[in-house]
């Protein structure tokens, strides 16, 4: 029964999650518009930053997990050109994160909700600034 019981919860779950990105997917097609872009560009960000946290631990502790010597390996393997483009792109995911983050908190406590557009423009700019700036410091 217990076998049985683990089957139906993995594939009611399953279909939860299809439901899930199917509402979502939804709403983007009924509500094009700048808040529901910045809300799943929040989500999109904050997806990527929690799986780089894994790595950046992975990282750090490989030398209890993979042996002596093996931290200086992968930190030398960091130094290729593809790892200076995702070290740029990490900073672009982390400045929209922080960005829009400041975005919802004027929305939600300044009550700003009429300037919503306008402000989902402000993070725009202010975002292709610092990946503008990033890009030009790290690779020259």
């Amino acid at each position: 029964m217990g076998n049985i019981g683990n089957a139906l919860l993995a594939h009611y779950g399953d279909y939860i999650i299809y439901m899930r990105i199917f509402s979502i997917v939804q709403d983007i097609s009924r509500n094009r518009n700048e808040g529901t872009i910045a809300f799943i560009l929040h989500r999109i960000t904050g997806i990527c930053l929690a799986g780089y946290i894994f790595l950046h631990l992975v990282v750090l502790g490989s030398d209890f997990i993979l042996g002596k010597g093996s931290f200086g390996k992968l930190m030398g393997q960091f130094e290729q050109p593809l790892f200076k483009i995702l070290e740029i792109a990490l900073i672009g995911v982390i400045t929209f994160h922080l960005i829009n983050g400041l975005r919802i908190i004027v929305l939600d406590f300044l009550r700003f909700t009429r300037i919503q557009r306008v402000l989902f423009w402000v993070v725009v700019f202010l975002w292709v600034i610092v990946v503008g700036i990033t890009a030009v410091v790290f690779l020259c």
